[in-house]
């Protein structure tokens, strides 16, 4: 059998995936209620199982891990989304494995586990580049920058960033979906690098690089990437010697509160977590001590029962730090 013929079988028939997207597409609507989009896929899975339809229960199983994952619900996500890459991988389609590992890192970095989620990106970029699939490896290379940027390693972050920036001048804008996907790739490029600016004391490069975040977010309407951008700013702003001119808020606090209600919306614990950290450390920075170490001590408490070791060792120095 050809490689070509060979990958066309281990396909979703176009038919099953016209219905599968169907159901998707009402629900991204707000057509169809969570409930039932959920209890439709279910049964497009279990009639694509009964019929022995490896690939077609593999593209089901991915669409269930793709709205458990907006909604919220990272575990149920995570377990359609192994369920997917084992059919995919029976099936023998490398690239739909390499897009659900890449799937799979979002749900674990929601949940603070960089280690399984960098685990899950290299992987991604290595099938990527195996089948020199320049997207697919963008997409990657930023969510390790990410990843490396939580953990605190700025120098390889960077090095992400930069290589992501090179691979995303290569990414195709033939349509409107493509060039979604392009603007949410340079928003976290972009927020990454306001971070690692901010870190370095280059306050007006992070201020430009947050901003530019925020309205590449906007125009995509992805709420982790608005919620970055947010809480970014809020850092920026906090170390500002003037506030800067424009229709920005010059109160911290109005962006952690934003940055805030966009995590919360999809439930990204850690996230969340980590927003209401750097707002302590800009209270504490901005005079308000007491509310900080208040403010420090519940994150501790969040970051330990995330399991995230060092987050909870930095919230707890600082605490100490402010009283």
């Amino acid at each position: 059998m050809s490689n070509a013929k060979q990958q066309a079988e281990s396909e979703p028939t176009p038919e099953f995936n016209q219905r599968c997207i169907a159901v998707l597409r009402r629900w991204e609507g707000g057509d169809l209620p969570f409930k039932e989009a959920l209890a439709q896929l279910t049964t497009l899975s279990q009639r694509a199982d009964a019929a022995g339809e490896t690939v077609n229960q593999g593209r089901a199983e991915q669409l269930l891990a793709y709205i458990q994952h907006y909604r919220g619900n990272l575990d149920e996500s995570i377990y359609h989304n192994k369920r997917a890459r084992t059919l995919y991988h029976r099936a023998g389609n490398l690239r739909r494995v390499g897009i659900i590992d890449l799937n799979q890192g979002e749900n674990y970095r929601f949940k603070g586990d960089f280690i399984h989620a960098q685990h899950l990106y290299q992987s991604a970029q290595r099938i990527s580049e195996k089948l020199e699939d320049t997207g697919s490896l963008t997409l990657a290379t930023v969510n390790e920058g990410l990843i490396l940027l939580a953990m605190g390693d700025n120098a390889a972050a960077y090095r992400a960033f930069q290589k992501g920036l090179a691979l995303a001048a290569q990414y195709p804008q033939d349509n409107e979906i493509q060039q979604q996907t392009y603007r949410r790739l340079m928003s976290e490029i972009r927020h990454g690098l306001a971070v690692i600016y901010l870190r370095e004391n280059n306050v007006a490069g992070a201020w430009e690089e947050a901003t530019s975040a925020l309205k590449l977010a906007e125009r995509t309407g992805d709420a982790i990437l608005s919620g970055y951008a947010y809480r970014t700013i809020g850092e920026v702003l906090t170390a500002l010697d003037q506030p800067p001119e424009g229709d920005y808020s010059a109160d911290p606090d109005d962006y952690f509160r934003a940055a805030l209600d966009s995590f919360r919306s999809l439930d990204a614990e850690a996230e969340i977590a980590r927003t209401m950290y750097a707002q302590a450390l800009s209270l504490a920075a901005r005079g308000r001590r007491n509310t900080a170490a208040r403010k420090l001590q519940h994150v501790m408490i969040m970051f330990e029962r995330l399991g995230m070791v060092d987050d909870a060792n930095r919230a707890a120095q600082a605490q100490r730090d402010v009283t």
